[in-house]
């Protein structure tokens, strides 16, 4: 795995803080948590730089923990890739290199106030585009491939949702500036949702990040496919593969074949349905009567 790809994966599910005990100086700590069938990106992350995996609620899911040399050293290497936690980075590295011993209970309390003000700060490191393997990684955390069926046309109309915590919208915000789609808000999240209908659209996006996925990249390939194929009319049955490429939840070594036949099953000869009123049936609606100028 890429730098440019464990930074988009850190800036969706990492967790970046500065650890304050009494008669220590702070520390670095970082963590990163994935459910237990996706831990490609945890133990990479720890082979470079070290770091424990542990279980958490009853092995469904894996946490990484890193903390002091360890995390001082993923932190420093991957956060001029960051989008979302970049300024965070900087200002909690810098913090724990500046940082006395904290000698009384009120000087840890009073430190731990700063790092949570600092985690409330908006991001201050403004890019331009996303890069392809940072978008990929961000998409494999906090994103999700899904299809909606018309149920007049029986078409299917894929698109792409990434969730975004509050005061973690930038990442979000790249991608449509970018991209286009629309941002609105649930809650104390933000959530984009990009159309990939179009298939013209479905091959700009997938096209641009798409080989870099690794959890996603199944379902992300067939729906490309399905855009080179020129149509997802057959809706049923594209919705159904994308239910059951999601449910398999990482990428499978021969994940090639599987697509491939999956596309085999899908009919792209079924011809666009018309639209508008019947031939025959008349508008119920009174003309309007012109007016003269005269």
């Amino acid at each position: 795995m890429s730098e440019k790809y464990l930074a988009g994966f850190i800036d969706a599910d990492g967790h970046l803080s500065v650890r304050a005990r009494k008669g220590a100086r702070p520390d670095m700590e970082f963590s990163v948590a994935q459910r237990s069938d996706f831990t490609e990106p945890l133990i990479e992350l720890r082979d470079m730089f070290g770091g424990r995996i542990r279980e958490k609620f009853s092995g469904e899911h894996l946490e990484l923990q890193m903390r002091c040399g360890p995390a001082v050293k993923c932190i420093e290497r991957l956060k001029k890739y960051m989008v979302l936690k970049q300024h965070h980075a900087a200002q909690y590295l810098d913090m724990a290199f500046r940082a006395p011993v904290l000698r009384t209970d009120s000087e840890v309390l009073e430190f731990r106030q700063k790092v949570k003000a600092v985690r409330r700060e908006p991001n201050k490191f403004v890019r331009n585009f996303p890069s392809r393997k940072w978008m990929a990684g961000y998409i494999d955390g906090d994103g999700c491939f899904a299809i909606k069926k018309c149920k007049k046309t029986g078409y299917a109309y894929p698109f792409l949702t990434i969730l975004a915590a509050e005061n973690y919208t930038p990442g979000i915000e790249l991608i449509q500036k970018a991209f286009g789609g629309a941002i609105r808000i649930s809650g104390t999240n933000s959530i984009l949702q990009l159309q990939l209908s179009n298939p013209s659209k479905a091959k700009q996006v997938i096209g641009y990040c798409g080989k870099h996925l690794r959890k996603k990249y199944d379902v992300a390939h067939f729906i490309l496919k399905c855009a080179k194929s020129g149509n997802f009319r057959d809706g049923e049955a594209i919705r159904r593969t994308v239910s059951a490429l999601n449910s398999q939840q990482h990428r499978l070594s021969d994940s090639t074949v599987t697509v491939d036949d999956h596309i085999n099953e899908i009919r792209f000869d079924i011809l666009k349905k018309k639209v508008g009123r019947p031939i025959g049936v008349k508008s119920n609606h009174s003309k309007r009567k012109r007016q003269s100028n005269l």
